[in-house]
């Protein structure tokens, strides 16, 4: 049990809508490794989003056990980015990163320092004094993975962050995220509507069932780090597990 950083046993939730009970996802029973990077994926609607948001803290499971490891217990702190670029339109791209050390009342001179190695990691130094009415969607996602890895979180949670983005800025973003992960070794959870993005990224994958949703397979995915997306890509592990998920989801969908 050392090493495991997130257990669920029997993980359910449960909506009550007018008269009407509905089930987001039912017994989901994993465990995550520290330091492991895990997407989660399945069709539309099956419960992802919702139980990010219960691993959050932002929703309260109806049944099972959740079991987060915390280096500190009185101060436990998970980051979450969204889909949508949650940053503050009155500040600028350094004080949007520097706000949760803020909140923590860290020192000034250690919230700079980590602040301007957060803003050289995402390539926001020339954007540092910006405004987010400046910048492109891209960048302001960049800032929101920043002001998360600035926080120290000891879980960084991600829902479809990239989703909203070209092509070109997707794989960038990916390819950033993962250099500073590997380099932080945060354990990241991952929701992503994209198998492609999924294998990248990485170590497991947990493929959900249609609504209300339960586990139907969970992937290794070996393929040695560091990666590159244009190499992956002609990977037989790759091609094996995108058509098995591939297979799998368009039975989920069609059913």
């Amino acid at each position: 049990m050392d090493d495991i950083k997130v257990e669920l046993k029997n993980l359910t939730k449960m909506f009550r809508i007018k008269k009407n009970i509905i089930t987001a996802f039912e017994d989901i029973s994993l465990k995550i490794k520290d330091g492991e990077f895990w997407c989660f994926v399945g069709p539309s609607g099956c419960g992802k989003t919702t139980l990010l948001r219960v691993l959050a803290g932002l929703e309260n499971p109806t049944d099972g056990t959740m079991y987060i490891k915390h280096m500190n217990i009185s101060k436990p702190l998970n980051s979450m980015v969204f889909q949508e670029h949650a940053i503050f339109p009155w500040m600028d791209v350094k004080n949007n990163i520097a706000y949760g050390l803020k909140m923590r009342k860290l020192k000034p001179n250690l919230i700079d320092e980590i602040v301007d190695f957060y803003i050289e990691k995402m390539g926001l130094t020339p954007f540092k004094n910006a405004y987010p009415h400046q910048l492109s969607g891209g960048m302001k996602q960049r800032v929101s993975i920043a002001r998360a890895f600035a926080n120290d979180p000891e879980i960084l949670l991600m829902d479809e962050p990239f989703a909203n983005l070209d092509e070109q800025n997707r794989v960038l973003l990916q390819q950033e995220l993962l250099k500073i992960w590997e380099e932080s070794k945060k354990t990241v959870i991952f929701v992503t509507h994209s198998i492609d993005e999924a294998i990248f990224l990485s170590d497991k994958i947990m493929l959900m069932t249609r609504h209300p949703g339960k586990i139907k397979n969970i992937y290794d995915i070996n393929i040695k780090r560091p990666r590159v997306i244009d190499n992956i890509r002609s990977e037989p592990q790759y091609v094996n597990i995108f058509q098995d998920i591939w297979s799998n989801l368009r039975e989920e969908v069609s059913n």
